[in-house]
């Protein structure tokens, strides 16, 4: 092995490890939380799911600034930061003695989430990783998935033993004592490219081509609002789910514990789900696998309907456990067939904001449903409708060469 290959999988291992603690304890224990969070303060359902949504709406928000910052300062700076603040936003969510306070706690959190994990980490490995690039994006954010099904757990048992302010120390610990190190004195976010002919007295960087698109010029694409609405999409139907998976599962008479363990098999299926679909897309186009992964998840919500069955709830956690942290992988390498390299970190930060509403949207949404009705049965049929619209925006999609043609064409 090269050492400049050596290095980069030391790098995607640090990557891996960032997603795995960052990801998993910041966004994937949040329903852990939920059923401790509604005994303690009395809230709604529908209450103390805005504050999920209201971090989504605020990872949103910051998504095209981290993106416009990964792009210009690295993504090394960037990650640091943010694993500083997401640490400092659980210590402060462990301290929070009302719904505001809480509310401010989960706005840090998000924050320092967005900043830590998905532009940058994709950014990162996409600058290291060419030619297996669908492995090293499967391998990598296979740990948000693998650290959501840990975390979950480790949440869980912190719950239990000091209740939910123990649970957010938790979390916290990890993002200063070991995230912000590793990204501070491993993470680089591209090789560098030097001049090594003879002809040159001085190692200089040689210009580097990077084939894309501009952000104003994603604009004017088909693909990027393609993207966008699956994005949308995904991002409410997955969110609703998930946000309320515990407590549906338990009304369907499921205990806690083994409520719990349900969201935790979702997570390890989409860690499956990630390591199987990230060389696939090597293989075949990522915009018809992941279109697959979406018209299966579509399939998956409809079983949830009848979750009282272990075999529909099985059938259940594949096929949306499959889908859940796919798009992960595969989102990026959508943007990159269509859109190119060049401005990966602006063009996803600015798409980002559709998932962000979505997230925004569909916890908060289920929630409501359930509150008036007394049943989830309205919320995931519309979710699953969602999921097919996903499969069906994402293999419209065209590939670079097509919209940059499109695009001359509108311009002469």
């Amino acid at each position: 092995m090269k050492q400049r290959e050596r290095q980069a999988w030391i790098i995607a291992a640090s990557v891996f490890v960032t997603l795995f603690l960052v990801w998993g304890g910041g966004v994937n224990t949040g329903p852990v939380f939920l059923p401790p969070l509604l005994k303690y303060f009395g809230w709604t359902r529908a209450r103390v799911s805005t504050l999920g949504a209201a971090g989504a709406l605020m990872a949103g928000a910051c998504g095209p600034l981290v993106g416009f910052l990964v792009d210009r300062i690295g993504a090394r700076r960037v990650m640091l930061l943010g694993a500083i603040i997401t640490g400092i936003g659980f210590l402060a969510a462990s301290r929070s003695d009302s719904y505001y306070s809480l509310l401010a706690a989960n706005l840090m959190i998000a924050i320092g989430v967005t900043a830590t994990t998905l532009i940058p980490a994709s950014l990162v490995i996409a600058g290291w990783f060419s030619e297996r690039r669908g492995l090293a994006m499967g391998l990598t954010f296979a740990g948000t998935s693998l650290g959501g099904a840990v975390m979950i757990v480790v949440a869980n048992k912190a719950i239990a033993f000091g209740g939910w302010r123990a649970g957010y120390v938790a979390m916290a610990l990890p993002m200063l004592a070991i995230v912000a190190p590793l990204v501070l004195f491993v993470v680089r976010s591209s090789p560098s490219v030097v001049n090594t002919s003879s002809e040159s007295s001085h190692a200089r960087p040689e210009p580097v081509i990077v084939p894309g698109v501009e952000l104003t010029e994603a604009f004017r694409t088909r693909s990027f609002w393609l993207i966008a609405i699956a994005e949308f999409f995904y991002a409410c139907a997955i969110g609703g789910i998930l946000v309320h998976l515990v407590v549906y599962l338990i009304g369907a008479g499921y205990s806690a514990s083994l409520s719990a363990s349900g969201l935790s098999m979702i997570y390890l299926m989409s860690t499956l789900g990630k390591l199987a679909m990230g060389p696939s897309a090597d293989r075949l186009s990522p915009r018809v696998v992941l279109a697959l992964v979406f018209g299966g998840a579509a399939i998956g919500t409809l079983l949830l309907l009848a979750a009282g069955s272990g075999l529909m709830l099985a059938g259940f956690i594949v096929l949306v456990g499959i889908a859940a942290g796919t798009p992960l992988v595969l989102l990026p390498l959508v943007f990159i067939q269509s859109l190119g390299l060049k401005r990966l970190g602006s063009v996803q930060g600015a798409a980002g904001i559709f998932a962000t509403i979505g997230a925004a949207i569909g916890p908060v949404a289920a929630g409501r449903i359930f509150d008036v009705s007394g049943s989830y049965a309205i919320a995931f049929s519309v979710f699953a409708a969602m999921w097919l619209g996903a499969a069906l925006a994402i293999f419209a999609c065209l590939p670079l060469e097509q919209e940059i043609v499109r695009l001359r064409t509108r311009t002469t």
